[in-house]
């Protein structure tokens, strides 16, 4: 039997599909275990930290404005490259910070400091020293998607992610047949 162009079409976006969402579940299960080994530190995959934003520190209109929800992803700097304008994370305390670097100075000793604020924010921050404090520095911001992201990290985020994907890969062969049916 010769397979028809949307038969075809149907079966890679089924592949494409199955290859998203075993992505997608192997980040995660690296996320919930890093994450779960190490929790003073965000879990990275391939180098990269997913955070989901929850203050409205960084809030405004600027170009790289980030607002509560949305998906940041940071890698970890060159401290030495970072510089005014930089959207950094960075521990302070217990707790990871999100904001932009207004100035770098030197402390007494002579040792880089960074001093942050968030857009949204009328006073700076204390200075980020060491700057091995410094975790990551923001390369990429999806609007709204720290909602979804969150769900993923729970249990049944996680069930959901599980089922999805043998969906996907079922899907062409499903609609195929009922295809042959309809016929």
């Amino acid at each position: 039997m010769k397979k028809n162009a949307g038969s075809v079409a149907l079966t890679v976006a089924g592949a494409v599909l199955c290859a998203v969402f075993s992505f997608l579940l192997v980040c995660n299960v690296t996320i919930i275990v890093k994450g779960t080994l190490h929790p003073e530190t965000p879990p990275t995959v391939l180098g990269v930290a997913p955070m989901v934003v929850l203050s409205g520190s960084m809030s405004g209109t600027a170009a790289d404005h980030i607002e509560v929800g949305d998906l940041i992803f940071t890698t970890k700097p060159d401290t030495e490259a970072l510089q005014v304008g930089d959207v950094v994370a960075f521990k302070d305390g217990n707790v990871v910070v999100t904001h932009r670097i207004v100035a770098v100075t030197a402390d007494e000793s002579g040792k880089k400091q960074f001093i942050t604020k968030g857009d949204a924010n009328n006073t700076e921050d204390a200075a980020v020293t060491p700057p091995e404090d410094v975790l990551g520095r923001v390369i990429a911001v999806i609007p709204g998607a720290g909602g979804a992201v969150r769900f993923l990290r729970t249990p049944l985020g996680m069930l959901c992610l599980v089922l999805v994907l043998p969906l996907a890969i079922r899907l062409p062969e499903m609609l195929g047949r009922r295809r042959v049916k309809e016929a």
